[in-house]
C-alpha cells in the first residue's frame, strides 16, 4: 500500500502524518495519545506540553513493558504446556 498523509488532533494541535497503515489504525493510535496527555493534564498541575508529553509517553512505554512481559510469560507457558503434550503424545505411541 502507498504512504498515505493521514490528519489527526493530538492535545489541541493538528498533526499531518504519513503512514502506511489503515487511517483508522493511526487515528486510534493518536487519540490513544491524545487521552494519555489529557489525562497527565488533569491530574498533574503542568504548564509544559512538552511534559505532559514526555509523562504520557513514560507512561505508554510502561505499558508497553508490561504487555511485553505478560508476552513472554504466556509464550514460555504455551512453550511448556507443548512440550508436555508431546511428551504425552510420544509416551501414548510408544506403548
Amino acid at each position: 500500500m502507498a504512504p498515505k498523509q493521514i490528519n489527526v488532533n493530538i492535545f489541541g494541535s493538528e498533526y499531518s502524518l504519513v503512514s502506511d497503515d489503515d487511517d483508522r489504525f493511526i487515528k486510534n493510535i493518536a487519540h490513544y495519545l491524545d487521552t494519555k496527555m489529557r489525562e497527565i493534564d488533569r491530574s498533574q498541575n503542568l504548564k509544559s506540553t512538552a511534559r505532559i508529553a514526555i509523562l504520557a509517553a513514560l507512561n505508554i512505554a510502561e505499558e508497553l513493558f508490561q504487555e511485553r512481559e505478560y508476552r513472554e510469560k504466556l509464550l514460555n507457558q504455551i512453550d511448556e504446556e507443548s512440550k508436555k503434550m508431546n511428551q504425552s503424545i510420544i509416551d501414548i505411541i510408544e506403548e
